[in-house]
């Protein structure tokens, strides 16, 4: 183009080429890396299936087995004991676990949506969705579940950056209301097995675990809602302040007691977060009916809500071998007793439809390009 605005000639007559735009060395590596995760949890998910089918068989203990051999049966046998179980499991059963635990996914993007409002901070749904399943999908790798939390506090702070500090708090308020109500919850439906608990000392020891973790989050919870402990002026504050970037902790520090200063958000988050943990135990109990497993809906709501809220612990990483060895030690009690095998084959597949939303992560963090790409894209100049 001219200065003028005019197409300028070409002497030698030839037609101009269009520039090629090739993607970016980072686009690639994200595209590569996000694939190699993706063959991780399909990895994990075909090992949990042939565990279940050495079970089954009475075949070798899955440890016993070398890490070549793991993989090797995981790749060879994982596909088709997928398929397998997932033919073995009614289609209704399946298809409503599966909803189920996506509509988990949405209610708590829609709490942490709550969560970020309180702090003066509007993300669209869609955008808080988006974070959610790529942070369900990066909780199967990282160690734990805090794992996504460290994703959704980056992906945060960095769509605003003007509340960096208050936008990477919210993600652990959500964690923290989250557990909250699921050991609420749990406790309360320990109170209504109470002959249960008092009959056997596997539920005792674990009911004074549910209960010693609900005293330290509400404890957490009240110092850093409704006391100045954690304020700009207070003793933690100044002593902060003296180390490298300490300034940042102390606003984020800090920003917990806006959370307290409205009466009716602890309760909407309270209620919001029960009834989250209601809809993963029944999510348990839709897999059990279709396992076969005839165990009252309360009981089994509180055996899968006790083992998720004692799994949380960091004992290993995302609750690993603590989650199906609970399982199978709360239900083979004689109160009713199950076989290892089925109590084994619910945890690891309510596990396994949890790794199938965080596949879908996956796909949507390969799919979608990031919020700075967007705007980049939005401000160049046409070519």
């Amino acid at each position: 183009m001219s200065a003028a605005g005019l197409p300028s000639s070409n002497p030698s007559g030839a037609k101009s080429r269009l520039p090629v735009r090739l993607p970016k060395f980072s686009s690639v590596v994200r595209s590569v890396v996000g694939l190699l995760l993706l063959a991780v949890i399909f990895h994990v998910i075909f090992c949990n299936e042939v565990q279940l089918q050495l079970v089954s068989e009475g075949g070798p203990a899955w440890d016993s087995l070398t890490k070549w051999e793991q993989r090797q049966l995981a790749w060879t046998r994982g596909p088709l004991e997928l398929w397998n179980t997932l033919r073995r499991l009614d289609a209704i059963s399946l298809a409503g676990a599966f909803l189920l635990c996506g509509l988990l996914v949405g209610l708590g993007a829609w709490r942490w949506q709550r969560v970020l409002a309180e702090q003066g901070i509007q993300m669209p749904v869609p955008e808080v969705l988006r974070i959610s399943l790529v942070a369900q999908f990066f909780n199967a790798f990282l160690l734990g579940t805090a794992g996504g939390d460290v994703i959704k506090a980056w992906y945060a702070a960095r769509a605003t950056p003007q509340k960096q500090a208050a936008a990477a708090v919210t993600v652990f308020v959500d964690r923290l209301l989250g557990t909250l109500g699921l050991l609420l919850t749990a406790c309360f439906l320990a109170l209504l097995h109470w002959d249960l608990v008092t009959s056997f000392r596997r539920y005792q020891a674990v009911v004074l675990t549910l209960a010693g973790m609900l005293v330290l989050a509400g404890g957490l919870l009240f110092l850093g809602f409704y006391t100045r402990l954690l304020s700009e002026e207070g003793t933690l504050a100044r002593w902060l302040s003296r180390i490298p970037r300490g300034d940042s902790a102390v606003r984020a520090l800090a920003a917990c007691r806006q959370f307290g200063r409205d009466p009716l958000f602890l309760l909407q988050m309270a209620l919001m977060s029960m009834l989250i943990a209601a809809l993963v135990a029944l999510t348990y109990v839709v897999l059990a009916r279709g396992l076969g497993i005839k165990v009252h809906a309360l009981s089994l709501s509180f055996v899968a809500l006790a083992v998720i809220c004692v799994a949380a612990l960091p004992v290993t990483p995302s609750g690993l071998g603590v989650r199906e060895n609970l399982f199978v030690w709360l239900l083979a009690a004689p109160a009713f007793p199950l076989k290892p095998g089925l109590a084994l084959s619910l945890s690891l597949l309510g596990y396994t439809v949890t790794l199938a939303w965080s596949a879908i992560g996956g796909l949507v963090y390969l799919l979608l390009p990031e919020r700075a790409e967007i705007a980049a894209a939005a401000e160049a100049p046409p070519n």
